[in-house]
């Protein structure tokens, strides 16, 4: 029993305590996923390494391996975008280029992706380069200026 709530407590205070990236970047995952992922959580492997975890609604957590590419795509978006928002708190923040980042999206999580990224756009330079005609279509109905002009 002493054993149960010792685990417990740990996870608690995890929860408690992640860091202001871990927590951002769960709060990006959740809204890149559309909230099939509900957000992050950090532990540790049998090897005593940190670990990142993906949430599922109802706390079902997955490892990073255990993700679709498209799914490892938007975590990996998700880290960079909390880690350049937390950034650009401290210093002068370093322009985000992005090159087809968003091939394994579909049209839905692409437009939850440049939501997220005109939402950085005020703090940071986005620079976002594509060859599929879709993003730049899905871009213009959101209201981004035609890159073609």
């Amino acid at each position: 029993a002493s054993s149960l709530v010792l685990e417990r407590e740990i996870e608690a205070y995890k929860r408690e305590h992640q860091g202001p990236i871990v927590e951002r970047a769960g709060e990006l995952f959740r809204a890149l996923t559309l909230g099939t992922w509900t957000g992050l959580a950090t532990g540790w492997s049998g090897a005593d390494e940190a670990t990142l975890r993906c949430v599922r609604d109802g706390g079902r957590e997955v490892d990073v391996e255990g993700l679709s590419d498209g799914t490892r795509d938007q975590l990996y978006l998700a880290l960079r975008l909390a880690t350049i928002e937390r950034f650009a708190v401290h210093a002068e923040p370093l322009p985000l280029v992005l090159d087809d980042a968003f091939v394994h999206f579909d049209d839905a999580r692409a437009r939850a992706a440049l939501t997220a990224l005109a939402d950085l756009a005020p703090r940071a330079q986005v620079l976002f380069f594509t060859h599929h005609e879709r993003l730049v279509t899905i871009a213009e109905k959101q209201g981004a200026p035609d890159p073609r002009s």
